[in-house]
């Protein structure tokens, strides 16, 4: 395919990711689903949870795709205490897969703030780079 011709698909989507969106018609990411693993027998629960949400194709595509989040109980204030300068937010425009590149080696989890979007590559640039995305204030 033509670059100029890619770029243009890009940018066709992109403008309608942004206008669904303003529109409020984006899709709303479900809240995270918390969970304590302290044990054998709590991770065997854990994965027997997954299996029977993934019973539903549209919750099965959403975790395959990491736009189904799941949260250690307890891991956030430790994340906090142990890593304080490993999130970065961005509340406002379009995350690229240039945005992706240029965050610091450090960054392992992006906080998106309501309305912002993010294209298919800069998901695929954080995924590669074990940044984890997820929305924050809605």
């Amino acid at each position: 395919m033509d670059k100029n011709l890619i770029r243009t698909l890009i940018r066709d989507v992109i403008a309608e990711e942004v206008a669904a969106l303003k529109a409020g018609k984006g899709a709303a990411l479900p809240a995270a689903t918390t969970i304590r693993i302290s044990n054998d027998a709590d991770l065997a629960n854990f994965a027997r949870d997954v299996v029977r949400l993934a019973e539903d194709p549209q919750v099965k595509s959403a975790i395959l795709a990491g736009r189904h989040p799941f949260q250690l109980a307890g891991a956030t204030q430790a994340a906090a205490a142990t890593t304080p300068s490993q999130s970065h937010r961005i509340d406002k425009g379009v995350v690229t897969e240039a945005v992706i590149v240029k965050l610091g080696k450090s960054v392992t989890r992006l906080l998106l703030g309501p309305g912002v979007s993010i294209t298919p590559l800069a998901r695929d640039k954080a995924k590669a780079r074990n940044i984890s995305v997820e929305r924050i204030g809605q």
